[in-house]
């Protein structure tokens, strides 16, 4: 019996022993994995997680719309994704009569379901490994823009010959830098209908607060349902459309969570960059995160102001302040994290060691020597140009009136040319209408006028010698440091500012029109920050990138060959991928223990305090939780509502399903905390932790709250007692 004792207990620490490492893995490649997986509490096999030849869990997780997860939790195409993803779709329902946002809204059957035009789902049907064929089209001693080039014909016909006439949408994506290539076949389904939303004093309690931090007490989901044709295919919106009936789709877990569990999250993260050397660790920290904090800062502040004073203005740049928001304190966090590592002095300690590993291997090393200083002469051209590129898009396009007034140039173009045909002079003239309809729909003219004066201030501030666009020249020249002047100038005489004009000029628009539009000081202000960049920045900069592919192409390769033992994985690019941990807490800072869960209990002490808007809840919420009204959902006599884990992630898996060693959906991702925001750059498993919404808490608010039962009809829950 001691014997027995004892073996077990050396079973348990074994496996305690096995901490998550970082990594965001291809599905395909997962078989690599799986054994430490298993070891950590996985109970399910590399072919349940991807398969080809059946239903696997990959099929119950989709991309959704531009850059979020989702994930099916029925087997009538019930989505989950975060609240946070679907936000803008909530936002565009909304009125100040039909408040969704503050509200919520939560459809009582198939007929109250909302479309949202325009927003799709992308499902994997599967992956392949095309990197012989691909490379077979190149030759050695290319330069790179012959390499690219072959690379890009290859690639297309790859693509092309897997769409089959237009049943699938194709990509063929690089990896470490290309030194392989993935062919990824998609369907893409476009009918896409709102069930449910939590009010945003539960979808989005504790705001920007909270936002990239822990503890956390969000329920921060929404649910879609996907419609297809009756074929199960992918269909235009149509009331004859049906639920579509997903291959696979997840259980959903009621049972409570433990310390040490394991955690796995599906999705499709954005972009890492594992692989950056010291130079471009250092100008993100020093130059790149600084500025953009700088600007963000100030767009803050004018939101805020015009959105305290008006609820019309509030839920018009709701979304909007969301997004400023989110990048803005993800780079404070960032670089924090960056500078607690040491991160710049970690990417040179590396970099030495490189360099040794040439001089003791010098049948292997000899190619790569002069491979360090060749990034850092190549970093000294890109960078200048990155950070003008990166203050364009920052001081520029955050600039309402230059976002919209730009997306006249094409309508410009078409009506420049001689005999244009009347269907694509109606084809253009259509979308420019729509995007005018959506634009003025969310748009306050002082609020954006604030922030065009702040924003040319600061361009003009923080250009680069040689940098500043003509424009900016000209502002600077006429008005010198009176932005405020020259925006109320803009502001005054321009047609973009006012949406009876430009209806009434599309609305009676002939090709000769064009000139009103270039004669317009928006529109030539916009055009004129666009085409400079474009041709003096982005152009060049691009060419240097090219440059800089080919030397991370090099690198990666010879760190692979340095540490065969090592398996690495490649950078996220939005493609589905594969991350794995434990629900764990972590020791952020000396003298401070974050546990691995929260409960209803926090969300009433925060609510407490009445001078924090973020944090108001509404009286139903209140009463609920004060009365304890928890139903089968409690860990004791709480309620568990968010949980943090030792997982992976990145922008991308928002969404992204969490599920247990079994493949149940025991939560879904929606941020990372404070600690974690540098993971894109460098890693740290001892305090990088993903944050996530528990099923518990989701199956709650869905009950008890929202007394929607007839959703959890159609869900497999299981856990319940």
């Amino acid at each position: 019996m001691r014997k027995t004792f004892l073996t077990l207990i050396a079973i348990l620490f074994s496996i305690a022993c096995v901490k998550a490492e970082e990594g965001m893995w291809l599905p395909s490649l997962i078989h690599k994995n799986i054994e430490e997986m298993q070891a950590m509490g996985l109970e399910i096999s590399a072919e349940d997680l991807y398969s080809e030849d059946g239903a696997s869990i990959k099929d119950a997780i989709v991309r959704f719309g531009r850059g979020c997860t989702g994930a099916f939790i029925s087997g009538q195409g019930l989505l989950i994704t975060n609240h946070h993803c679907g936000y803008g779709q909530l936002q565009r329902h909304s009125s100040v009569e039909n408040d969704y946002l503050t509200e919520g809204f939560w459809a009582a059957n198939a007929d109250e379901e909302l479309h949202n035009k325009g927003l799709t789902i992308t499902l994997l049907v599967r992956m392949e490994d095309v990197t012989q064929r691909v490379l077979e089209a190149t030759e050695p001693g290319m330069d790179e823009e012959r390499f690219q080039e072959a690379v890009a014909v290859v690639s297309r016909e790859i693509a092309d010959e897997a769409k089959e006439n237009g049943l699938y949408e194709t990509q063929v994506n690089p990896f470490y830098f290309g030194n392989e290539y993935y062919l990824f076949v998609y369907k893409v389904y476009r009918d896409v209908r709102l069930v449910g939303a939590p009010p945003s004093s539960i979808g989005k309690f504790g705001g920007d607060t909270d936002n990239w931090m822990w503890p956390r007490h969000t329920g921060d989901f929404m649910l879609f349902r996907v419609y297809a044709d009756e074929n199960n295919q992918p269909a235009d919106y149509s009331p004859d459309n049906v639920p579509y009936q997903p291959e696979k789709f997840f259980p959903v877990s009621a049972r409570t969570l433990e310390p040490h569990d394991f955690t796995m999250v599906y999705g499709f993260p954005g972009r890492t960059n594992r692989y950056l050397t010291s130079d471009a660790v250092q100008f993100i920290m020093e130059q790149e995160n600084p500025m953009g904090i700088e600007l963000r800062t100030d767009i803050l502040q004018i939101y805020d102001q015009y959105m305290a004073s008006s609820d019309k203005v509030r839920i018009q740049y709701a979304s909007k302040h969301a997004g400023v928001a989110n990048a803005w304190k993800r780079w404070i966090g960032e670089n924090r994290g960056l500078k607690r590592l040491n991160a710049i002095e970690v990417k040179k300690s590396s970099e030495e060691a490189f360099q040794e590993w040439i001089q003791e291997n010098p049948s292997q090393g000899q190619a790569y020597e002069d491979l360090l200083t060749e990034f850092q002469s190549t970093y000294m051209i890109y960078h200048p140009l990155r950070y003008s590129f990166r203050l364009y898009f920052e001081a520029g396009q955050n600039v309402e009136i230059n976002r919209f007034a730009r997306q006249f140039m094409k309508l410009v173009s078409v009506s420049q040319q001689k005999d244009v045909a009347d269907d694509v002079l109606q084809a253009e003239l259509e979308q420019v209408k729509d995007a005018a309809r959506r634009f003025f729909k969310d748009y306050h003219a002082p609020l954006d006028q604030q922030v065009l004066a702040t924003l040319t201030r600061h361009y003009i501030d923080l250009s680069q010698p040689g940098m500043l666009p003509p424009e900016l020249a000209e502002v600077k020249k006429k008005y010198g440091a009176d932005t405020e002047r020259f925006a109320r100038d803009i502001f005054s005489r321009s047609m973009f500012v006012s949406e009876e004009k430009i209806m009434k000029l599309l609305d009676n628009y002939r090709p000769s029109h064009h000139r009103r539009i270039e004669r317009d000081p928006a529109y030539r202000f916009a055009a004129g920050l666009y085409n400079f960049t474009i041709a003096e920045v982005q152009a060049p900069m691009q060419k240097v990138q090219t440059k800089l592919d080919s030397l991370y192409r090099v690198y990666t390769a010879a760190l692979r060959i340095m540490k065969p033992e090592e398996n690495f994985f490649p950078d996220a690019n939005s493609t589905l991928r594969i991350a794995y941990g434990r629900v764990e807490g972590s020791y952020p800072r000396n003298g401070i223990q974050f546990l691995p869960f929260t409960t209803s209990e926090g969300i009433l002490e925060k609510a407490a305090q009445p001078d924090v808007v973020d944090y108001t809840i509404s009286e139903r919420l209140s009463t609920l939780l004060k009365n304890q009204v928890f139903g089968d959902y409690a860990t004791g006599d709480d309620l568990r509502v968010n949980f943090i884990a030792s997982n992976h992630t990145s922008g991308g898996n928002s969404g992204s399903p969490v599920l247990d060693g079994q493949g149940n959906f025991i939560g879904i991702n929606f941020d990372r905390s404070w600690e974690s925001t540098m993971s894109d750059i460098m890693f740290d498993p001892e305090q990088c932790r993903n944050i996530s919404v528990s099923s518990q808490y989701i199956l709650w608010v869905i009950h008890q709250y929202a007394g929607k039962e007839y959703l959890l009809d159609e869900m497999e829950v299981t856990g319940l007692e």
